[in-house]
């Protein structure tokens, strides 16, 4: 609700001095710790949970929900609804205690789908077509040229962008121009079971290469959502193409990789 009201109150100040307005608002909901009003808390308190696994995870869902609802509903009132793009996405998949993304595999920290396949809503009144759903992969890097774009500028000639703007699509035109996506993430941020590794998406295709065993896992994720069946030794040849790929990503990026260390005797 802070959050809410000091978003709100921003926007209104703008308004009044006529000025165009960014916010970047992140939601200390859903996130650990877990917190919610203790009225919507007793209101799952008894019911059946699909999709969760902790009653206080789905009331503050709702609460979020009321409080980009009370933001929207600003945007209205002020009659600027059709002049501002509005993205709602997260960073990554629930936290596996509290969160199902079934069928998805893994969660927050994990380099499946479940913690990387995120949700991703675009409004832009006017200019984005309603109710129009699309299944490209996205990453969100493409959100830094995107936002210039929607905002009539254009990135620094010195700046080595990774991502696409997505404006073009998102308008129903064409699909990025790319042949691949990347996602590095070599470490285990308080996350018990991930595994260190990289993955690179291309096409229908995911491959993932674990650090601790130097292996690699392939998936047609268009196919299987779930991640179940590994084609890595039926497709050696992609799976070995995309691997070279996603080294030489790395390598061009300068990517930081785990570094192993003696045992600390423990």
């Amino acid at each position: 609700d802070r959050l809410a009201d000091e978003t709100i109150q921003f926007i209104r100040q703008q308004q009044k001095k006529n000025e165009p307005f960014f916010v970047s608002l992140f939601n200390y909901t859903v996130h650990w710790p877990m917190e919610a009003p203790e009225d919507l808390i007793s209101k799952y308190k008894d019911r059946p949970l699909k999709g969760f696994r902790d009653h206080r995870y789905a009331a503050m869902i709702e609460a979020m929900d009321n409080a980009i609802g009370r933001i929207l509903q600003e945007l209205r009132d002020l009659k600027i609804e059709d002049e501002t793009f509005v993205v709602f996405t997260s960073d990554n998949g629930p936290y596996g205690g509290v969160g199902d993304p079934t069928p998805l595999r893994g969660d927050k920290g994990h380099l499946y789908e479940g913690g990387i396949r995120i949700p991703l809503i675009v409004r832009w009144p006017g200019i984005i077509p309603k109710g129009r759903v699309s299944s490209e992969p996205v990453i969100l890097t493409d959100f830094y040229p995107t936002l210039l774009e929607v905002a009539g500028l254009r990135p620094r000639d010195s700046y080595p962008g990774d991502g696409i703007s997505l404006l073009p699509h998102l308008k129903g035109g064409k699909r990025p121009d790319r042949d691949a996506i990347y996602i590095h993430y070599p470490n285990f941020a308080f996350h018990k079971d991930n595994r260190l590794g990289t993955a690179i998406r291309s096409g229908d295709h995911k491959l993932i290469h674990f650090y601790d065993t130097d292996s690699v896992e392939l998936y047609n994720v268009r196919k299987d959502i779930s991640e179940r069946k590994d084609l890595a030794k039926s497709k050696p040849q992609l799976a070995n193409r995309l691997l070279k790929q996603l080294k030489d990503w790395r390598q061009s990026v300068n990517a930081n990789e785990p570094v192993p260390r003696p045992s600390a005797g423990l």
